[in-house]
């Protein structure tokens, strides 16, 4: 069993998972981990999500995160990986929903990692930079 301690770790379970994943459209895929950096066996992905994201969707997700970090890893953390396919720098409308996405888990005292983005070229962690406004 892998723990997932540091962003390095979370960055290595990507890659992995990475692999598995057929990216027909942008998703998102999140996954808790328990206070022992143990992760849980379920991945969610959720795709067919709109190139702009709206708060609704948003407020909509983050209720899904916040209850599984709550009712089954409360002292845990939740991770974050946007994908989509083909190439070139992360858009403007990706960094606004992972800006969105980031901003409603801090306001509801969400654990959550700095997010990951991935597409056919590249996996990385996300910036604060990247999220600026």
């Amino acid at each position: 069993m892998r723990l997932l301690q540091t962003e390095a770790d979370i960055t290595r379970y990507w890659r992995a998972v990475r692999k598995t994943l057929e990216v027909p459209s942008a998703q998102l895929s999140f996954l808790a981990i328990d206070e022992r950096g143990v992760a849980q066996p379920q991945l969610t992905t959720i795709d067919g999500l709109a190139p702009m994201p709206q708060q609704h969707v948003i407020d909509e997700i983050v209720d899904v995160l916040a209850a599984v970090n709550h009712r089954l890893v409360p002292r845990g953390s939740i991770a974050v990986l946007w994908t989509r396919p083909g190439r070139g720098p992360m858009r403007p409308e990706e960094s606004a929903w992972l800006r969105l996405l980031d901003d409603e888990l801090r306001r509801r005292g969400v654990a959550a990692w700095p997010p990951h983005y991935a597409n056919d070229a590249y996996l990385r962690v996300v910036l604060a930079d990247d999220l600026a406004a």
